[in-house]
């Protein structure tokens, strides 16, 4: 009963990367495709940070670790209806850093308050982006679905 339960896991993960992944994959090209211009109004710019939950209870032993990620938000107007958007990049998969230093790095050309160029596709107005490139997190969301099932697989038959 218990490997059911841990390969279902496994499976409903599975399922959840590669659909978010194939998604994104595709909403990236779109948006990617024929890019237009827009000058924006950066309203917000700043870097959030989160730690995982410390699982060694041992004194004196932390194996948590903190990530960084880069947040931007700007306003933009087209054919007269405004637009807020919060994506760096032609996906809503948010990439972290390892250093605070490395994600404001990402954001040191959006200062708060800054009219800067983004980019939109005609068919989505509302998901105007600011750098004009593509990234590998759709890639990897569709690379850990597929390993999922097989993992989970593996981990029931010889774990469990």
């Amino acid at each position: 009963m218990a490997r059911c339960i841990v390969f279902t896991v496994f499976l409903a993960f599975s399922i959840m990367m590669l659909v978010v992944g194939i998604k994104q994959y595709f909403t990236q090209r779109a948006l990617l495709a024929n890019p237009m211009k827009v000058k924006v109004r950066i309203t917000r710019s700043d870097v959030t940070s989160h730690k995982s939950a410390d699982t060694d209870n041992r004194t004196l032993r932390d194996n948590s670790t903190t990530s960084y990620t880069p947040n931007v938000r700007f306003e933009y107007e087209i054919n007269g209806k405004s637009y807020t958007s919060e994506m760096l990049r032609p996906t809503i998969i948010a990439q972290s850093y390892a250093s605070h230093n490395s994600a404001a790095d990402e954001l040191k050309m959006f200062p708060i308050g800054a009219t800067v160029e983004a980019f939109y596709s005609a068919e989505h107005p509302d998901k105007a982006f600011l750098l004009s490139e593509s990234s590998a997190a759709p890639v990897v969301f569709i690379v850990v679905g597929i390993l999922s099932p097989i993992i989970g697989f593996l981990v029931c038959k010889y774990l469990i």
